[in-house]
């Protein structure tokens, strides 16, 4: 379980994360980070999630996202909220430095979780190059936290049932929600 100060690292991303806030010292109203990227392409692709509001603070560097389809940019100072709903991808260094960024999560709804689990599967190198763990993992882990989140392009419904099918399956072979 994260702790305020606490810092994680993805050897395969090189993303780093240092918590500020966690879901349990804010009886889960938020989560905060401060976020770390690498110049080059967001390791997510085009998700939503439902139930929560995504905020990105440019701390320095260039940040590039999509919002809804439109590919934008903001730089230090500047403030990027993704609404509830809001079909998006998640900010990545638009330039050459790296991305230095406050991350947040309103409710918290598990997501640092996700972070933690995720990091650690890169560490235990059980992700590809990019940082991505396969289908059956992503399903255990998206089942077990709270984010409703669902990739962009497939229907809701079809996905809330694959989720249930695959992490069922995913648990069957072994895999597991929480790596540390």
């Amino acid at each position: 379980m994260a702790h305020p100060g606490q810092a994680i690292e993805n050897p395969r991303t090189g993303e780093r994360i240092v918590f500020r806030h966690t879901q349990r010292e804010t009886n889960g109203e938020y989560v905060e980070f401060d976020h770390f990227l690498r110049p080059g392409p967001s390791a997510f692709g085009e998700h939503v999630q439902l139930n929560q509001e995504e905020r990105f603070e440019i701390l320095s560097g260039a940040a590039r996202y999509r919002l809804n389809g439109a590919e934008r940019q903001a730089g230090p100072g500047e403030v990027v909220v993704i609404p509830p709903g809001a079909y998006h991808i998640n900010c990545w260094a638009g330039g050459p430095d790296e991305l230095h960024l406050r991350h947040s999560f309103r409710p918290a709804l598990g997501n640092e979780d996700f972070f933690e689990t995720l990091f650690a599967l890169a560490r235990l190198g059980k992700t590809n190059a990019r940082g991505e763990v396969n289908l059956l993992q992503l399903a255990v882990i998206g089942s077990e936290i709270k984010s409703q989140t669902f990739g962009a392009g497939i229907p809701l419904p079809l996905q809330r049932l694959s989720l249930r099918v695959l992490s069922g399956l995913g648990r069957l072979l072994g895999y597991r929600a929480r790596y540390t």
